[in-house]
């Protein structure tokens, strides 16, 4: 239980969902309260979790909140928990009562308003917590609201600026607040005018003059969604009837918010989609509400489609039908012991079919339709929309899900509702389908999963992982290995043709290894790079030297940055796995790290590793190279994990790290090639100096798309300019020719008037290094060219080149990587719990 619970807690934030009813897939989300700032549409709700404690097990059990973003409706951006129990001063610290909350602005700040147990008494009361930015920090006010002795605050802002605030107790009351938003200016009064029976959650707002309260109200056995009308926002109300009927599966509860957004109304409501068996754990859902001339509310029929435009190219769950036949249809739980893992439709018989609504084809273009199906059976399912029939797929029979790609043709272009028919068979189950390379939609942090790309290419899982163990092996014990060990304890990774020993080999030697679980490998290699690397004092302390000799001497005393980015998410994740009782103290030792950069702040030689002004990673932390950044040191999911782990106090610095960074990548990719320079200035722009030759797509800028690709894989918090880069740089490459595209290029594409030499050959290459980071950003592409790229890399062997130039380290350790990206074996390592 403990591990559901941290995980919930921590794979949500800044994760994306991309879902149709329930909205938010990885955790639960009652209470929905639905709020517009800034033309964005942010949502609180209240978390329903499984009980830690026994008095509990039964019953309604809430510890923190989460808020959550979107734009569109569709795709959620899960922005992490903005308060919990044990951190409001007046809150019962084990009371598990953070019950349905509200949020509202004014005057630049934002105040979310919240019920709970207060310490030593019975009942609940409300309190108020204020931020400057809809995300937070929310900071608690030390008591709650006096006069309030209730639950689900809700406040309406008037139009004439005052502002009234509803809770429930013993009915629903109301009373004006002061302008400090912390106070009531008035004694609260019962509302009148509300039917007998069981009410709460009330929700107040104002539309054209008239003010609505809406509140769940058992009718009968379950809460239905109820309103009333006046023309004053303390009433009296006159009851108008029902929004939403009683839940035909007997969740007894339902609550909800009204709320405009971009010129349709929306109701947001909850039910136990998630969790059939329990209804105290509870889900958002959204549909459309409408108004009758009148102003009274039309009622809304709960869907599965619920709202918002689907995009053709990424997984249509068609479980989440609009409409289907009379008769054949069928929906059912993925996997019965995790609900979260979705639904799929199954088609029994002939003729029968399933409809989804409002799938955008954009300019259309696409050539396969992708399916994943099961049918013990087997049968043929016919694809289309717009009135054509666009593909017709032959679903093999058998007892295990499989991925089948066909050709599409008279794909229409724009909106279109999709429908899926069984022309021939019986019993064919479909989980989703999708048009082009359908990448996936939500990152691990909130999935918990990862995509073999090379199993939905037709590789088994057998072959895949042998060719992974194999060069794994190549690089740390084959004939042309990189790692060499020393004595009894320690190892290092070495640059052979170089001669030299890196911090850039060694750190990734570091997240390889405790990526396959080898702690043996793990600790060899921290040991060389704490004796001979790591400054243990003086002006680098906690920074390592970039280069040694492979006898363990100094080529060079100061840092680069990127080798610190690994070393810290490394050992994070290696006290995750492994904890920090073995020898090692793991964490402590990334916070080391971290602690010791951020001491350097005002240092006139040595500076932090993040530039504290636009919190960019430097080049080097030193006083010349923090003064322009790496596109390729920028591993934004990287942040994201120290944010959650390195408990260093930092965890809001880090975060606002990973959003800088993704901005910056934004800037400095070039427009048309999709390509970066070796070097940047922090606004993207290039250096324009020949100083560091920096100017051009070289060496370190291959390791970009795989970084995009990680993040991507990790996060996706940044899904839409993440796909479009990946297909930007695929469509360049794939226009230089698949399989002579060379490793060097002027960032628009042109070629270099400078061949930087590696190794001491001089040459333009087609590059296995490159073909290794091209194929692993198919992770984020949505064009099927970049089944090409994978392919490629599938066959690529690793050996000298026809003029006798081999690297072992650089290409054997980028394509290692990209075998794993692309064999969904690098994996965030989250903290083990027994």
């Amino acid at each position: 239980m403990k591990h559901f619970l941290c995980m919930c807690a921590l794979f949500a934030m800044s994760g994306m969902a991309s879902a149709q009813n329930p909205i938010i897939n990885h955790c639960f989300t009652a209470d929905p309260t639905a709020r517009v700032f800034d033309g964005k549409l942010y949502m609180y709700p209240s978390h329903d979790i499984p009980s830690p404690v026994e008095r509990l097990k039964e019953w309604f059990c809430m510890e923190d909140y989460h808020v959550y973003s979107s734009e569109n409706l569709v795709d959620w951006t899960d922005h992490g928990v903005i308060l919990t129990q044990d951190r409001v001063p007046w809150v019962e610290p084990k009371s598990y009562s953070m019950w349905a909350p509200d949020c509202v602005t004014k005057d630049g700040k934002y105040y979310f308003y919240f019920p709970s147990q207060p310490k030593g008494q019975k009942g609940f009361s409300v309190g108020v917590a204020v931020a400057d930015s809809p995300v937070g920090p929310f900071f608690p006010d030390w008591k709650p609201i006096e006069g309030i002795h209730g639950i689900d605050p809700c406040v309406l802002m008037d139009t004439d600026g005052q502002s009234y605030i509803y809770w429930s107790g013993m009915g629903i009351h109301v009373a004006r607040l002061k302008d400090n938003m912390r106070e009531l200016a008035t004694k609260p009064i019962p509302v009148e005018g509300l039917p007998e029976g069981f009410k709460e959650g009330p929700f107040a707002f104002e539309r054209n003059g008239k003010y609505y309260l809406t509140f769940p109200w058992v009718k009968k056995k379950t809460e239905t969604l109820a309103y009333a009308m006046s023309d004053s926002p303390t009433g009296p109300f006159e009851f108008k009837g029902i929004i939403m009927d009683e839940s035909p599966t007997g969740c007894w509860t339902n609550h909800h918010s009204i709320v405009e957004y971009k010129g349709q109304w929306y109701l947001f409501y909850h039910h136990n989609d998630y969790s059939p068996q329990f209804d105290k754990n509870r889900s958002a859902r959204i549909d459309s509400l409408f108004f009758n001339p009148d102003g009274t509310i039309q009622k809304v029929i709960p869907t599965l489609r619920g709202v918002g435009i689907t995009d053709a190219k990424m997984k249509i769950q068609i479980d989440r039908y609009s409409r289907t036949s009379k008769r054949g249809v069928t929906v059912s739980p993925l996997n019965p012991d995790n609900p979260f893992d979705g639904w799929k439709c199954g088609l029994t018989s002939k003729g029968s079919w399933v409809e989804y609504s409002d799938v955008d084809f954009g300019d259309a273009g696409f050539d396969e339709v992708k399916l994943r199906v099961k049918s013990a059976r087997g049968g043929v399912l016919r694809v289309s929309a717009g009135g054509k029939n666009l593909a017709e797929v032959e679903i093999p029979a058998g007892g295990d899900w499989k991925i089948m790609t066909a050709r599409a043709t008279d794909v229409p272009e724009g909106v279109q509702s999709l429908r899926v028919s069984l022309a021939s068979g019986k019993d064919v189950d479909i989980d989703w389908l999708g048009f082009g390379a359908v990448p996936w939609s939500e990152g691990a942090f909130s999935s918990g999963k990862y995509r073999n790309f090379f199993v939905e290419m037709g590789y088994s899982p057998e072959e895949t992982d042998k060719k992974l163990n194999q060069i794994f092996n190549d690089v740390f014990y084959g004939p042309n290995k990189v790692y060499f060990e020393v004595g009894d304890s320690m190892a290092y990774i070495s640059d052979v043709k170089n001669k030299d020993v890196r911090t850039e080999g060694m750190s990734y030697g570091m997240m390889i290894a405790v990526q396959f679980d080898r702690k043996d490998i793990f600790d060899r290699l921290w040991r060389w790079c704490s004796r001979y690397m790591q400054h243990h004092d003086g002006k680098f302390k906690g920074y390592f030297a970039w280069s040694c000799t492979t006898d363990g001497k100094r080529n060079s005393q100061g840092p680069a940055s990127d080798g610190e980015l690994y070393y810290v998410t490394s050992l994070i994740f290696a006290s995750n796995r492994w904890g920090n009782d073995t020898g090692i103290d793991y964490l402590g030792e990334a916070r080391n790290i971290l602690d010791c950069s951020m001491q350097k702040t005002g240092m006139s030689e040595v500076t932090p590793l993040i530039d504290l002004e636009t919190r960019l990673i430097t080049f080097t932390p030193s006083w010349y190279g923090a003064r322009f950044t790496d596109p390729s040191y920028h591993v934004p999911a990287f942040y994201e994990v120290w944010a959650r782990w390195a408990d260093d106090g930092r965890s809001t610095f880090w975060q606002e790290c990973a959003r800088r960074s993704r901005e910056y990548l934004h800037r400095c990719v070039h427009p048309q090639t999709g390509l970066t320079p070796d070097y940047s200035n922090y606004d993207g722009s290039l250096m324009r100096t020949g100083a560091l030759l920096g100017n051009a797509f070289r060496f370190d800028s291959w390791r970009v798309p795989m970084n995009i690709a990680l993040d991507y894989s990790w996060s996706c918090a940044d899904r839409d300019w993440q796909q479009e880069y990946a297909d930007r740089i695929q469509s360049f490459l794939y226009s230089k020719g698949i399989d002579t595209f060379v490793d060097q290029y002027n960032v628009d594409g042109s070629g270099v008037e400078r061949i930087l030499d590696a190794g001491g050959y001089t040459k333009l290459r087609h590059s296995l290094g490159l073909v290794a980071t091209s194929a692993a950003v198919s992770l984020a592409s949505t064009d099927e060219r970049c089944y090409e790229f994978v392919r490629r890399l599938w066959d690529s062997k690793h050996e000298p080149y026809d003029d006798g130039y081999f690297d072992a380290y650089y290409d054997g350790l980028l394509r290692l990587f990209a075998f794993m990206h692309l064999s969904g074996n690098y994996r965030i390592i989250s903290k083990q719990h027994s």
